[in-house]
């Protein structure tokens, strides 16, 4: 128990811990580009839940929303290690990220069970089909259709008409 309130009480010190670009022999390209990975990975995982959300406001009637809100949780709790990773080399903030990362699986497992329980009702949904798409298509072959009919009709009487009597 003392740990865990040693652990809470200091959750943002990080004078037990050097900065990571002290930790080793970081060369300053190794460095950057692992912090610079860092944060492209970290910007994907952020900008990836703003599109679903700005899709999830496009379709109020979305099934399976709850998934949707898992899978977004998830990906900027990944994203969220990753920044903190970057942070490292300067932030030594180990404790946080502990707890972020503990957040992350948490929510990967909560994620996992979701889509889990309800893979069968997604397998079990009707095929997709716009009925306006294919009734559109349908229209147009028709009048496709058409054409070659009528196109058919007066090659024969050009043709009729060419034959000598």
């Amino acid at each position: 128990m003392d740990q865990l309130i040693e652990f809470i009480t200091k959750m943002f010190d990080t004078s037990d811990w050097p900065p990571r670009w002290v930790c080793g022999k970081w060369s300053d390209f190794h460095g950057w580009l692992y912090i610079s990975s860092d944060i492209m990975i970290w910007l994907a995982y952020f900008l990836i839940p703003v599109i679903l959300i700005w899709f999830i406001q496009r379709k109020p009637n979305l099934p399976f929303l709850p998934v949707f809100y898992l899978f977004g949780a998830f990906i900027l709790f990944c994203g969220a290690t990753h920044i903190l990773d970057a942070l490292m080399f300067w932030w030594p903030s180990y404790r946080l990220s502990a707890l972020v990362r503990l957040a992350t699986a948490i929510v990967s497992m909560l994620t996992v069970f979701a889509m889990i329980r309800d893979l069968p009702k997604v397998l079990n949904l009707p095929e997709y089909k716009d009925d306006s798409v294919q009734s559109s298509l349908e229209k147009q072959l028709a009048e496709k259709d058409a054409n070659i009919r009528q196109l058919s009709t007066e090659i024969e009487k050009l043709k009729q008409n060419q034959m000598p009597s």
